[in-house]
C-alpha cells in the first residue's frame, strides 16, 4: 500500500513539475513576443513571470556577465530581462553598455529604442531608429517600431503611415503585411484627406 502512494506522489510530484516548466516556457514566449511588438504593451508595469524566478535568474546572468565583463551578449540578457520585467531605465542602461562593447547591433539598437519609446524619450527613440535605418534600411522591425513611436508617442499618424507603407515596399516577404496594410487602412479612414500640396494644416 505505502508502494503505491510512494508511486503517486511520484506521479503527481511530475505532473506538477511538468505543468509548472509549461506555465513558465510559455510566460517567457510571452515576454519576448511582447519585446519583438512593442504596439501589444498596455502598460509600462506589465505583470511579470514569479518575482523569486525573476530575480534569481537576474543575479545568474549579473554573475555570469561579472565573470566575463566583455562580453556583450551576457550584458544584453540582461538587459531582456529587465525590459521584460517592465523596468525600461535599467533595461536602457544594459543594452547601451552592450552596444559599447559591439556597435551597431540592429537587434540591440531596436530594443533600446523601444526602451527610450516607453520612458517618453520618444525624440530620442526616433533619432536612434532613423540611425540604424540609414545604416541598414532593410531592418524590418526598426522601421515597424518607428511607426509605433511615431503613432502612440508623437501622435503623427501619416508619419506612422509613411513608415509602414515603406516597411511594406521595402520587405515584401514581412511577415505580418496583410495585418499591416489593414492597420494602414484604418489610420488612413481615421486621419481623414490629406491636405492638398501647398495647404496650410
Amino acid at each position: 500500500m505505502a508502494s503505491v502512494k510512494f508511486r503517486t506522489n511520484l506521479v503527481f510530484a511530475a505532473i506538477t513539475a511538468l505543468l509548472l516548466l509549461t506555465a513558465l516556457t510559455a510566460g517567457y514566449r510571452r515576454l519576448e513576443e511582447r519585446r519583438r511588438h512593442p504596439e501589444r504593451v498596455r502598460s509600462a508595469s506589465p505583470a511579470p513571470p514569479a518575482a523569486d524566478a525573476s530575480a534569481a535568474r537576474l543575479a545568474q546572468l549579473e554573475r555570469l556577465a561579472a565573470e566575463d565583463p566583455r562580453n556583450p551578449d551576457a550584458l544584453t540578457r540582461i538587459a531582456n530581462l529587465h525590459y521584460d520585467l517592465g523596468r525600461f531605465r535599467e533595461a536602457a542602461a544594459y543594452y547601451e553598455k552592450s552596444l559599447g562593447l559591439r556597435p551597431g547591433n540592429p537587434n540591440v539598437e531596436t530594443d533600446l529604442a523601444t526602451c527610450y519609446h516607453y520612458l517618453g524619450e520618444h525624440d530620442r527613440a526616433l533619432e536612434l531608429l532613423d540611425t540604424l535605418l540609414g545604416r541598414q534600411p532593410g531592418f524590418s522591425q526598426a522601421r515597424f517600431n518607428k511607426g509605433i513611436v511615431l503613432l502612440n508617442g508623437k501622435k503623427d499618424v501619416r508619419g506612422a503611415i509613411s513608415a509602414w507603407e515603406e516597411l511594406l515596399r521595402t520587405d515584401p516577404g514581412y511577415p505580418h503585411r496583410e495585418e499591416l496594410r489593414e492597420r494602414i487602412l484604418q489610420l488612413r479612414q481615421s486621419a481623414g484627406p490629406q491636405p492638398a500640396e501647398g495647404q496650410a494644416g
